[in-house]
């Protein structure tokens, strides 16, 4: 398993329209090969992390073009540029 995380900032009161738009692309992130699961966790008041599991490496890299473009439509209601950090699962319960 691969994991990458994308933390982002935003402002509060629009929170429902990202939520919005994640619902209106479930079905195109559902298509990306090797995308395993996905979910977005609010670890401030305007600030979330995504998390993607994907089943290896080679996929998680091969889906940044998906990605980048689905991100991209976020760029109206983020704050700065996502940060992005990602590796290999070496330990799991």
């Amino acid at each position: 398993m691969h994991y990458r995380m994308t933390t982002f900032s935003y402002d509060p009161a629009r929170e429902g329209e990202i939520i919005a738009l994640a619902d209106s692309i479930s079905d195109e992130m559902r298509a990306i090969d090797g995308l395993q699961s996905a979910c977005s966790v609010r670890i401030a008041e305007g600030k979330s992390v995504t998390i993607g599991v994907y089943d290896t490496a080679e996929s998680a890299a091969a889906a940044q073009p998906k990605v980048g473009e689905l991100l991209g439509r976020l760029a109206d209601l983020v704050n700065a540029p996502p940060e992005v950090q990602e590796g290999p699962v070496f330990w799991e319960l």
